[in-house]
Order: structure tokens, then C-alpha cells, then sequence
């Protein structure tokens, strides 16, 4: 018989953000690596007014990774659900992030082959690698941390 204990809600939730968390970014990237390889005809050297789906998807992504999602729960739920494990593994993930950021921005500064690239597809490249990395090593710290629980 399953009962409905906030602590049980709160694991339930927890679990499936993490699988969550893991969709969305093996989603994002497989989406980018299809719909907009990134040394295909840049697409992108002329302004548009249209919304650009990739940026509103990367932030989405980042809301989410900061505010641990579940912002539809009960104020009871997030508490158990954002516990100090729960922070402690968001900011191994957003440190993670980072470096990926840095390293992808100075590799492309210093790769001959990567010169002419535009500050937009610079920012594509950084903001993607990132947001994967990030979101993933927060999901792999969760599932773990639900394994060995």
C-alpha cells in the first residue's frame, strides 16, 4: 500500500527530475546535433526577428538547473526536494558547467581552424556544451545519490 508521506513525495518528485533533468539534456544536444550542425553554412550571419528556439530552449535549461525545477510544488515538497545533498550536487554540476564553458571558449580562441567563427556561433558552441555537461552531471549525482540511498 503506498501512502502519500511528503517525504515520500518529495523522493518520487526527486527521482523523476533527476531522470528528467537527463531527457531534457540528451534531448537538447541530439536536437542541436541534427536540426543545427555547427560547421554547416552559418545560418545565422544575418539578423532575424523570428525567435531563435535554440536560445529559449538554453534558458528554459538554465531556469531549470537553478531553480531545481518543480516550481509547481507545494512550497513542503521543494523543501525536501532542494535538500543539502540535493545543493550540494547542483553546485558540483554548475562548477562542472563552468569549466566546460571556459575550456570550450579557449579552445575556440586558440584553434587555428576555429578563427573565423562568430561571436553568435561562439556562444552557441560554449552555452550548448555547458548546459549538456551541467544538466548531466547534476542528473548522474541525483540518480546516484537515489541508488545508494
Amino acid at each position: 500500500m503506498q501512502t502519500n508521506s511528503p517525504v515520500e513525495i518529495a523522493d518520487r518528485v526527486s527521482r523523476k527530475r533527476a531522470k528528467g533533468v537527463a531527457l531534457a539534456a540528451i534531448a537538447f544536444v541530439a536536437i542541436q546535433a541534427i536540426i543545427r550542425p555547427f560547421f554547416a553554412a552559418d545560418s545565422g550571419s544575418t539578423h532575424q526577428t523570428t525567435v531563435d528556439w535554440w536560445a529559449v530552449n538554453a534558458v528554459v535549461l538554465l531556469a531549470l538547473l537553478a531553480t531545481g525545477g518543480g516550481l509547481l510544488n507545494t512550497r513542503n515538497i521543494r523543501a525536501l526536494v532542494n535538500d543539502e545533498v540535493s545543493h550540494t550536487h547542483y553546485r558540483t554540476a554548475v562548477v562542472a558547467g563552468y569549466w566546460v564553458a571556459m575550456t570550450t571558449a579557449m579552445g575556440i580562441y586558440f584553434v587555428p581552424r576555429l578563427e573565423g567563427v562568430t561571436a553568435r556561433n561562439a556562444v552557441y558552441l560554449i552555452v550548448t556544451s555547458s548546459v549538456v555537461v551541467a544538466l548531466l552531471v547534476f542528473s548522474y549525482l541525483e540518480l546516484r545519490a537515489h541508488r545508494d540511498a
